[in-house]
Protein backbone atom coordinates (compact mmCIF):
# COMPACT_ATOMS: atom_id res chain seq x y z
CA UNK A 1 0.00 0.00 0.00
CA UNK A 2 1.40 3.17 -0.92
CA UNK A 3 2.53 5.80 1.60
CA UNK A 4 -0.05 9.36 1.39
CA UNK A 5 1.37 12.53 1.55
CA UNK A 6 -0.72 15.66 2.13
CA UNK A 7 1.15 19.24 1.66
CA UNK A 8 -0.82 21.84 2.96
CA UNK A 9 -0.95 25.87 2.38
CA UNK A 10 -3.29 28.62 3.82
CA UNK A 11 -4.44 30.00 0.74
CA UNK A 12 -4.20 28.69 -3.15
CA UNK A 13 -1.74 31.06 -4.38
CA UNK A 14 0.78 29.38 -2.15
CA UNK A 15 0.03 26.26 -4.07
CA UNK A 16 2.13 27.84 -6.80
CA UNK A 17 5.46 27.44 -4.42
CA UNK A 18 5.34 23.90 -4.56
CA UNK A 19 4.40 23.39 -8.28
CA UNK A 20 6.01 20.08 -9.15
CA UNK A 21 6.62 18.79 -5.57
CA UNK A 22 3.62 16.62 -5.76
CA UNK A 23 3.76 15.69 -9.08
CA UNK A 24 7.23 14.16 -8.59
CA UNK A 25 6.56 12.42 -5.09
CA UNK A 26 3.57 10.62 -7.03
CA UNK A 27 5.73 9.06 -9.40
CA UNK A 28 8.06 8.16 -6.64
CA UNK A 29 5.70 5.95 -5.65
CA UNK A 30 3.45 7.65 -3.11
CA UNK A 31 -0.57 8.63 -3.07
CA UNK A 32 -0.41 12.56 -2.54
CA UNK A 33 -2.83 15.49 -2.21
CA UNK A 34 -2.75 18.77 -1.08
CA UNK A 35 -4.86 21.00 1.64
CA UNK A 36 -5.60 24.26 0.93
CA UNK A 37 -8.68 27.39 1.62
CA UNK A 38 -11.03 27.39 -1.56
CA UNK A 39 -10.06 29.98 -4.21
CA UNK A 40 -9.89 30.18 -8.36
CA UNK A 41 -6.23 29.03 -8.29
CA UNK A 42 -7.16 25.21 -7.05
CA UNK A 43 -8.48 23.99 -10.92
CA UNK A 44 -5.11 25.65 -12.11
CA UNK A 45 -2.93 23.74 -9.76
CA UNK A 46 -4.95 20.63 -9.72
CA UNK A 47 -5.01 20.37 -13.88
CA UNK A 48 -1.00 21.29 -14.19
CA UNK A 49 0.11 18.93 -11.13
CA UNK A 50 -2.59 16.04 -11.40
CA UNK A 51 -3.42 15.82 -8.07
CA UNK A 52 -6.26 16.35 -5.96
CA UNK A 53 -6.57 19.86 -3.71
CA UNK A 54 -8.93 19.47 -0.70
CA UNK A 55 -9.94 22.54 1.09
CA UNK A 56 -10.38 23.62 4.79
CA UNK A 57 -10.89 27.38 4.41
CA UNK A 58 -8.27 29.36 6.96
CA UNK A 59 -8.18 32.97 7.49
CA UNK A 60 -4.47 34.24 7.08
CA UNK A 61 -4.99 36.91 10.05
CA UNK A 62 -5.42 36.13 13.61
CA UNK A 63 -9.13 35.15 14.07
CA UNK A 64 -9.77 32.69 17.24
CA UNK A 65 -13.57 31.74 16.16
CA UNK A 66 -12.74 31.70 12.75
CA UNK A 67 -9.35 29.58 13.45
CA UNK A 68 -10.94 26.68 15.55
CA UNK A 69 -13.71 26.60 13.21
CA UNK A 70 -10.69 25.74 10.86
CA UNK A 71 -9.08 23.31 12.92
CA UNK A 72 -12.33 21.48 13.76
CA UNK A 73 -12.51 21.11 10.00
CA UNK A 74 -9.31 20.09 9.35
CA UNK A 75 -9.18 17.13 12.41
CA UNK A 76 -12.82 15.96 10.35
CA UNK A 77 -10.62 15.92 6.90
CA UNK A 78 -7.73 14.44 7.86
CA UNK A 79 -9.57 11.45 10.17
CA UNK A 80 -11.52 10.64 6.74
CA UNK A 81 -8.01 10.74 5.02
CA UNK A 82 -5.97 9.01 7.31
CA UNK A 83 -2.48 10.62 6.12
CA UNK A 84 0.96 8.71 7.08
CA UNK A 85 2.69 12.53 6.61
CA UNK A 86 1.33 15.91 6.38
CA UNK A 87 4.43 18.56 5.36
CA UNK A 88 2.31 22.29 6.33
CA UNK A 89 3.66 25.51 4.96
CA UNK A 90 3.23 29.08 5.57
CA UNK A 91 2.25 30.39 8.95
CA UNK A 92 -1.66 29.55 9.41
CA UNK A 93 -1.84 26.23 7.88
CA UNK A 94 1.58 25.88 9.56
CA UNK A 95 -0.77 26.43 12.66
CA UNK A 96 -3.94 25.16 12.34
CA UNK A 97 -3.15 21.65 10.18
CA UNK A 98 -0.18 20.92 12.09
CA UNK A 99 -1.82 21.34 15.49
CA UNK A 100 -5.38 18.88 13.56
CA UNK A 101 -2.32 16.19 12.78
CA UNK A 102 -1.19 15.85 16.26
CA UNK A 103 -3.96 15.76 17.68
CA UNK A 104 -5.06 12.87 14.97
CA UNK A 105 -1.96 10.94 15.20
CA UNK A 106 -0.58 11.59 12.17
CA UNK A 107 3.02 9.62 12.26
CA UNK A 108 4.83 11.67 10.34
CA UNK A 109 4.29 15.49 11.13
CA UNK A 110 6.31 18.17 9.03
CA UNK A 111 6.30 21.71 10.04
CA UNK A 112 7.99 23.95 6.75
CA UNK A 113 8.62 27.24 7.25
CA UNK A 114 9.30 29.73 5.01
CA UNK A 115 9.75 32.64 6.55
CA UNK A 116 9.07 34.52 9.73
CA UNK A 117 6.14 37.31 9.92
CA UNK A 118 7.05 38.25 13.68
CA UNK A 119 10.43 39.70 12.50
CA UNK A 120 8.98 43.09 11.24
CA UNK A 121 6.22 43.25 14.07
CA UNK A 122 6.17 44.50 17.91
CA UNK A 123 4.21 44.39 21.07
CA UNK A 124 1.64 42.10 21.55
CA UNK A 125 1.55 41.02 17.81
CA UNK A 126 5.24 39.44 18.44
CA UNK A 127 3.96 37.91 21.21
CA UNK A 128 1.09 36.02 19.32
CA UNK A 129 2.59 35.04 16.43
CA UNK A 130 6.19 33.53 18.52
CA UNK A 131 3.34 31.54 20.26
CA UNK A 132 1.81 30.43 17.42
CA UNK A 133 5.11 29.31 15.76
CA UNK A 134 6.37 27.46 18.74
CA UNK A 135 2.80 25.39 18.78
CA UNK A 136 3.67 24.86 15.21
CA UNK A 137 6.92 23.38 15.99
CA UNK A 138 5.98 21.42 19.17
CA UNK A 139 3.31 19.79 17.19
CA UNK A 140 5.19 18.59 14.48
CA UNK A 141 7.73 15.71 14.44
CA UNK A 142 10.52 17.54 12.36
CA UNK A 143 10.81 20.85 10.90
CA UNK A 144 12.22 21.90 8.00
CA UNK A 145 13.98 25.51 7.23
CA UNK A 146 14.12 26.95 4.10
CA UNK A 147 17.18 28.82 4.95
CA UNK A 148 20.22 28.47 7.01
CA UNK A 149 20.00 32.21 8.46
CA UNK A 150 15.98 31.73 9.13
CA UNK A 151 17.21 28.14 10.86
CA UNK A 152 19.55 30.21 13.20
CA UNK A 153 16.67 32.26 13.66
CA UNK A 154 14.09 29.41 14.55
CA UNK A 155 17.07 28.21 17.48
CA UNK A 156 17.67 31.48 18.83
CA UNK A 157 14.03 32.40 19.42
CA UNK A 158 13.10 29.06 20.87
CA UNK A 159 10.91 28.08 18.27
CA UNK A 160 12.42 24.50 17.09
CA UNK A 161 15.81 22.93 18.66
CA UNK A 162 18.86 22.65 16.06
CA UNK A 163 18.30 18.22 15.98
CA UNK A 164 14.96 19.02 14.84
CA UNK A 165 15.66 20.87 12.03
CA UNK A 166 16.36 20.33 8.45
CA UNK A 167 17.43 22.01 5.34
CA UNK A 168 17.35 20.72 1.89
CA UNK A 169 20.11 21.28 -0.06
CA UNK A 170 21.58 24.88 0.88
CA UNK A 171 17.45 25.87 0.82
CA UNK A 172 14.43 27.03 -0.91
CA UNK A 173 11.23 25.58 -0.66
CA UNK A 174 10.91 24.32 -3.90
CA UNK A 175 14.36 24.70 -5.78
CA UNK A 176 13.89 26.10 -9.25
CA UNK A 177 12.80 25.40 -13.02
CA UNK A 178 16.31 25.13 -14.65
CA UNK A 179 14.73 24.97 -18.34
CA UNK A 180 13.10 27.84 -17.87
CA UNK A 181 16.01 30.32 -17.48
CA UNK A 182 17.24 28.81 -20.73
CA UNK A 183 18.30 31.40 -23.53
CA UNK A 184 16.17 29.73 -25.99
CA UNK A 185 14.90 31.57 -29.04
CA UNK A 186 11.92 31.73 -28.03
CA UNK A 187 13.00 33.68 -24.80
CA UNK A 188 14.96 35.82 -26.76
CA UNK A 189 12.50 37.13 -28.95
CA UNK A 190 9.87 38.15 -25.64
CA UNK A 191 13.03 40.03 -24.35
CA UNK A 192 14.02 41.84 -27.60
CA UNK A 193 9.99 42.75 -27.60
CA UNK A 194 10.10 43.86 -24.29
CA UNK A 195 13.20 46.23 -24.68
CA UNK A 196 11.63 47.48 -28.01
CA UNK A 197 8.49 48.00 -25.60
CA UNK A 198 9.82 49.84 -22.67
CA UNK A 199 12.56 52.14 -25.00
CA UNK A 200 15.39 50.16 -23.44
CA UNK A 201 18.76 50.65 -25.29
CA UNK A 202 22.86 49.73 -25.02
CA UNK A 203 22.46 53.18 -23.54
CA UNK A 204 20.51 52.53 -20.33
CA UNK A 205 21.36 50.97 -17.19
CA UNK A 206 18.51 49.08 -15.50
CA UNK A 207 17.83 48.39 -11.46
CA UNK A 208 15.01 45.70 -11.04
CA UNK A 209 12.94 44.48 -8.76
CA UNK A 210 10.62 41.79 -8.82
CA UNK A 211 8.16 41.09 -6.21
CA UNK A 212 5.36 42.46 -3.92
CA UNK A 213 4.53 46.06 -4.04
CA UNK A 214 5.06 46.82 0.05
CA UNK A 215 6.96 48.74 2.48
CA UNK A 216 8.55 45.23 4.09
CA UNK A 217 10.40 44.90 0.79
CA UNK A 218 12.06 47.91 0.88
CA UNK A 219 10.27 49.16 -2.08
CA UNK A 220 10.40 53.40 -0.47
CA UNK A 221 14.32 52.57 -0.01
CA UNK A 222 14.84 51.13 -3.28
CA UNK A 223 12.63 54.11 -5.20
CA UNK A 224 14.63 56.99 -3.18
CA UNK A 225 17.83 55.44 -3.53
CA UNK A 226 16.83 55.13 -7.74
CA UNK A 227 15.86 58.66 -7.81
CA UNK A 228 19.17 59.85 -5.77
CA UNK A 229 21.19 57.68 -8.49
CA UNK A 230 19.13 59.13 -11.46
CA UNK A 231 19.95 62.76 -10.85
CA UNK A 232 23.65 61.77 -12.23
CA UNK A 233 23.07 58.74 -14.21
CA UNK A 234 19.65 60.24 -16.99
CA UNK A 235 20.29 57.37 -18.77
CA UNK A 236 19.34 54.67 -15.57
CA UNK A 237 16.45 52.90 -15.85
CA UNK A 238 14.02 51.35 -12.66
CA UNK A 239 12.51 48.66 -13.98
CA UNK A 240 9.37 47.21 -10.99
CA UNK A 241 7.36 43.89 -11.60
CA UNK A 242 4.81 43.16 -9.56
CA UNK A 243 1.60 44.36 -7.42
CA UNK A 244 0.44 47.50 -5.21
CA UNK A 245 -0.69 45.30 -1.44
CA UNK A 246 -3.00 47.17 0.75
CA UNK A 247 -1.91 45.00 3.68
CA UNK A 248 1.60 46.91 3.89
CA UNK A 249 0.78 50.03 1.96
CA UNK A 250 4.07 51.97 0.33
CA UNK A 251 3.89 55.43 0.81
CA UNK A 252 1.47 57.47 -1.39
CA UNK A 253 4.88 59.44 -2.62
CA UNK A 254 6.34 56.39 -3.55
CA UNK A 255 3.04 54.88 -5.09
CA UNK A 256 3.08 57.90 -7.22
CA UNK A 257 6.70 58.05 -7.84
CA UNK A 258 6.36 54.38 -9.12
CA UNK A 259 3.42 55.27 -11.18
CA UNK A 260 3.71 58.81 -12.93
CA UNK A 261 7.50 58.71 -12.91
CA UNK A 262 8.98 58.53 -17.02
CA UNK A 263 12.13 56.82 -15.96
CA UNK A 264 10.61 54.48 -13.50
CA UNK A 265 8.35 50.88 -15.87
CA UNK A 266 6.23 49.91 -13.92
CA UNK A 267 4.61 46.51 -14.67
CA UNK A 268 1.87 44.80 -13.10
CA UNK A 269 1.87 41.08 -11.75
CA UNK A 270 3.29 38.60 -14.15
CA UNK A 271 2.42 35.01 -14.17
CA UNK A 272 5.94 34.84 -15.57
CA UNK A 273 8.64 37.16 -14.47
CA UNK A 274 11.40 35.64 -15.95
CA UNK A 275 12.02 37.58 -19.21
CA UNK A 276 11.96 40.70 -17.38
CA UNK A 277 14.79 40.11 -14.95
CA UNK A 278 17.05 39.44 -18.30
CA UNK A 279 16.33 43.13 -18.75
CA UNK A 280 18.11 43.92 -16.26
CA UNK A 281 21.62 45.38 -14.78
CA UNK A 282 20.96 44.86 -11.45
CA UNK A 283 18.36 43.35 -9.38
CA UNK A 284 17.62 44.93 -6.04
CA UNK A 285 16.08 43.35 -3.17
CA UNK A 286 15.87 45.21 -0.22
CA UNK A 287 13.45 43.50 2.10
CA UNK A 288 13.41 43.25 5.66
CA UNK A 289 12.69 40.18 5.97
CA UNK A 290 12.32 36.43 4.44
CA UNK A 291 12.63 32.52 4.57
CA UNK A 292 14.35 32.38 1.62
CA UNK A 293 14.65 35.38 -1.26
CA UNK A 294 13.42 33.42 -4.47
CA UNK A 295 13.41 36.30 -6.54
CA UNK A 296 17.21 37.16 -5.98
CA UNK A 297 17.90 33.09 -6.95
CA UNK A 298 15.67 34.17 -9.95
CA UNK A 299 17.64 36.77 -11.01
CA UNK A 300 21.00 34.92 -10.42
CA UNK A 301 19.79 32.63 -12.84
CA UNK A 302 19.08 35.03 -14.95
CA UNK A 303 22.78 35.91 -14.97
CA UNK A 304 21.95 39.04 -13.28
CA UNK A 305 23.97 40.31 -10.52
CA UNK A 306 22.07 40.80 -6.92
CA UNK A 307 22.64 43.98 -4.74
CA UNK A 308 20.07 41.82 -1.40
CA UNK A 309 19.33 42.77 2.27
CA UNK A 310 21.75 41.57 4.71
CA UNK A 311 18.62 39.80 6.87
CA UNK A 312 17.21 36.59 7.45
CA UNK A 313 16.40 34.66 4.55
CA UNK A 314 17.75 37.11 1.87
CA UNK A 315 21.34 36.63 2.74
CA UNK A 316 21.15 33.05 1.80
CA UNK A 317 20.51 34.08 -1.92
CA UNK A 318 23.78 36.09 -2.27
CA UNK A 319 27.46 34.98 -1.26
CA UNK A 320 28.85 38.17 -1.12
CA UNK A 321 31.56 39.53 -3.26
CA UNK A 322 31.58 36.48 -5.81
CA UNK A 323 27.32 36.43 -6.82
CA UNK A 324 26.15 40.05 -5.65
CA UNK A 325 26.69 42.19 -2.89
CA UNK A 326 24.66 42.25 0.85
CA UNK A 327 23.25 45.81 1.73
CA UNK A 328 22.05 47.30 5.38
CA UNK A 329 18.24 47.85 3.79
CA UNK A 330 17.71 50.78 5.68
CA UNK A 331 20.58 52.85 4.90
CA UNK A 332 20.18 55.12 1.99
CA UNK A 333 23.58 55.98 1.95
CA UNK A 334 24.44 52.42 1.68
CA UNK A 335 22.35 51.08 -0.66
CA UNK A 336 23.36 54.20 -3.20
CA UNK A 337 27.42 53.73 -2.81
CA UNK A 338 26.60 49.45 -3.60
CA UNK A 339 24.34 50.26 -6.76
CA UNK A 340 27.23 53.00 -8.00
CA UNK A 341 29.75 50.42 -7.75
CA UNK A 342 28.01 48.02 -9.81
CA UNK A 343 26.98 50.41 -12.29
CA UNK A 344 29.89 51.54 -12.49
CA UNK A 345 31.74 48.37 -13.17
CA UNK A 346 30.64 46.57 -16.38
CA UNK A 347 33.00 43.72 -15.68
CA UNK A 348 32.18 42.85 -12.27
CA UNK A 349 28.57 42.55 -12.92
CA UNK A 350 29.27 40.33 -15.68
CA UNK A 351 31.64 38.17 -13.35
CA UNK A 352 29.20 38.17 -10.65
CA UNK A 353 25.92 37.19 -13.26
CA UNK A 354 28.09 34.60 -14.04
CA UNK A 355 29.20 33.15 -10.68
CA UNK A 356 25.57 33.31 -9.27
CA UNK A 357 23.86 31.57 -12.27
CA UNK A 358 26.54 28.94 -11.85
CA UNK A 359 25.76 28.55 -8.41
CA UNK A 360 22.06 28.53 -8.91
CA UNK A 361 22.43 26.10 -11.59
CA UNK A 362 24.76 23.68 -9.32
CA UNK A 363 22.54 24.33 -5.89
CA UNK A 364 19.15 24.91 -6.63
CA UNK A 365 17.10 22.87 -9.32
CA UNK A 366 13.98 21.37 -8.41
CA UNK A 367 15.23 17.93 -8.97
CA UNK A 368 18.05 18.61 -6.14
CA UNK A 369 15.32 19.76 -3.59
CA UNK A 370 12.84 17.32 -4.57
CA UNK A 371 15.06 14.71 -4.12
CA UNK A 372 16.16 15.40 -0.75
CA UNK A 373 12.51 15.56 0.16
CA UNK A 374 11.71 12.01 -0.94
CA UNK A 375 15.33 10.65 0.80
CA UNK A 376 14.12 12.68 3.86
CA UNK A 377 10.53 11.05 3.89
CA UNK A 378 11.91 7.61 3.39
CA UNK A 379 14.55 8.06 6.15
CA UNK A 380 11.19 9.11 8.41
CA UNK A 381 9.19 5.89 7.53
CA UNK A 382 11.94 3.57 8.38
CA UNK A 383 12.29 5.25 11.45
CA UNK A 384 8.86 5.25 12.75
CA UNK A 385 9.06 1.29 11.55
CA UNK A 386 11.74 0.68 13.44
CA UNK A 387 10.31 2.45 16.13
CA UNK A 388 7.28 0.91 15.98
CA UNK A 389 9.25 -2.79 16.02
CA UNK A 390 11.24 -1.63 19.03
CA UNK A 391 7.90 -1.04 21.05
Amino acid sequence: MAVKVMHAVTVPQSLKLMRGQLAYLEKQGYEVGAISSEGDYIETYEAYEGVKVLTVNMEREISLIQDFKSLMACIRLIRKERPDIINTGTPKAGLIVTLAAFICRVPIRIYNVLGLRMETTKGLKRQILLTAEKIAAAAATDVLSVSSSLKEQLIELGIAPDEKIRIFGKGSYNGFDLEAFKRTEELQAEIERLRHLYGLTNEHTVLGYVGRLTKDKGIEELVESFLQLHEKNPEMRLLVVGEFETGDPVKPQTYNEINNNPHIIYIDYQKNPIPFYFLMDVFVFLTKREGFGNVSLEASLAGVPVLAADVTGAKDTVIPGETGLLVNPTDIREITEKISTLLSNPDLRAKMGANGKKWGEEHFSNELIWGEMDSFYQQLLIQKVAAFEVN
